[in-house]
């Protein structure tokens, strides 16, 4: 029950924050998103979709994975000084949290299918090497909530992720006007799916 409302709830806020992403855009014409900002969205929300279909597939995993990481490569290509940058790097740092999600569940799955081959009960594989958590389903709780380095990648970044927005918010409270009302409902959407992973990384909740 935990599991499917949290894969839900990472779904429905990741597919708002793309909405709400793309009507900001579409709104004002892309002066309030640019297109860097929109493909981030995309990825964001295509890849939560994709790990929580991919039902552990390892091949879907590494695709989300390195989808992510170039994404968020692109997603600041030039901006750089505009008023755009540190939205566009929130959606970015979004994207690479999501990659690392990716990662540590792709880790996971590789560490049970070694201890499987070698006849190794997945129970008595060590916590350090297999991890407690995965989003994809390729990973399984071991121990009592010990992380490997991927899995503490991944809540370090979903972690940072989410502070960088808040402390952002705190910030710049009187921003522009433009889109402002989508662009902030995208931002609380994309905190929740952020959270929504961090919580399934933690819980050791697969997904499928």
């Amino acid at each position: 029950m935990l599991h499917a409302t949290a894969m839900v709830l990472m779904i429905g806020s990741a597919i708002t924050a793309l909405l709400c992403c793309l009507g900001a855009a579409l709104r004002t014409h892309g002066r309030a998103v640019p297109w860097q900002g929109c493909q981030s969205a995309c990825v964001m929300a295509l890849g939560m979709i994709a790990l929580c279909a991919g039902e552990g597939d390892a091949r879907v995993t590494l695709l989300v994975a390195a989808s992510g990481l170039g994404s968020a490569m692109l997603g600041v290509a030039g901006t750089r000084g505009s008023v755009h940058a540190r939205a566009c790097f929130h959606r970015a740092l979004g994207c690479v949290a999501m990659a690392a999600c990716a990662l540590a569940a792709l880790s996971g799955g590789s560490a049970l299918a070694r201890a499987d081959a070698s006849g190794v009960s997945a129970s008595v594989v060590d916590a350090s090497v297999v991890g407690a958590a995965g989003v994809g389903g390729g990973s399984a709780h071991v121990g009592h909530g010990a992380l490997v380095p991927f899995a503490a990648l991944a809540l370090g970044m979903v972690g940072v992720a989410l502070v960088a927005m808040a402390v952002d918010r705190a910030r710049h409270r009187a921003s522009a006007a433009q889109g402002r009302s989508l662009r902030r409902a995208e931002g609380a959407s994309m905190a929740v799916s952020l959270a929504a992973m961090g919580a399934m990384m933690l819980l050791g909740a697969g997904v499928g």
